[in-house]
C-alpha cells in the first residue's frame, strides 16, 4: 500500500536506463473513482512538459522506486487538459443520512494495481489532535459523487 501524498512526491524512473524521467504530479481516476488509471508525470522540459502514464505501465519497487516497464509505448502520451480532474483530498464524507463525518485527508492505494483501499480523514484539528485521524475503507457500498462521499452508517459506528 501507499499514500496518495506520498505517491505524488515521487520520482519516475525508466527501467533499462534507471534515469530519472520526471516527477508524479497527480493520479488520474477510473470512471468509477475507485482506480487509478493513469499518473499524470511533469518533465522538466520546457515544451511538452507534462504527460500520462497508464498506472498498469508502471512499477513501484519495495523502497517506493517508480519504474516505466516500456518507454516504447508512451509515446504520443502529451497530456493537453490538467484542470478538469476529481481531486479526492478535502472532499467531504457524509454518512447515508447526509449529516458529514470528516474530509478526505490522504487516500491508501494498493501500488500493485491502483485500486483504492480506503481513506484517511480529518474531523477536525481538536480530534485530530486528541484521537488522531480515522481509517475509512472504500467499500460496494460507498457512493462517490462530485460534490461528496456517501458511507454505510455500518463503517462509523
Amino acid at each position: 500500500m501507499i499514500r496518495y501524498n506520498q505517491l505524488i512526491t515521487l520520482r519516475i524512473m525508466d527501467k533499462e536506463s534507471n534515469e530519472p524521467i520526471g516527477g508524479i504530479l497527480d493520479a488520474i481516476y477510473s470512471e468509477d473513482y475507485r482506480k487509478i488509471d493513469y499518473l499524470l508525470i511533469k518533465r522538466d522540459n520546457i515544451i511538452r512538459n507534462k504527460f500520462i502514464i497508464p498506472y498498469q505501465y508502471i512499477h513501484i519497487s519495495n523502497n517506493n522506486t517508480v519504474y516505466i516497464k516500456n518507454m516504447e509505448a508512451l509515446k504520443d502520451r502529451w497530456e493537453k487538459d490538467f484542470k478538469e480532474r476529481f481531486k479526492f483530498i478535502d472532499k467531504e464524507i457524509r454518512n447515508e443520512d447526509g449529516e458529514c463525518i470528516g474530509y478526505i485527508k490522504d487516500i491508501v492505494i494498493n501500488k500493485e494495481n491502483g485500486v483504492i483501499d480506503g481513506f484517511i480523514i480529518t474531523e477536525g484539528v481538536l480530534e485530530d489532535l486528541f484521537h488522531g485521524r480515522n481509517y475509512i475503507p472504500l467499500l460496494d457500498s460507498t457512493t462517490i459523487k462530485d460534490d461528496c462521499i456517501y458511507v454505510s452508517n455500518v463503517i462509523i459506528t
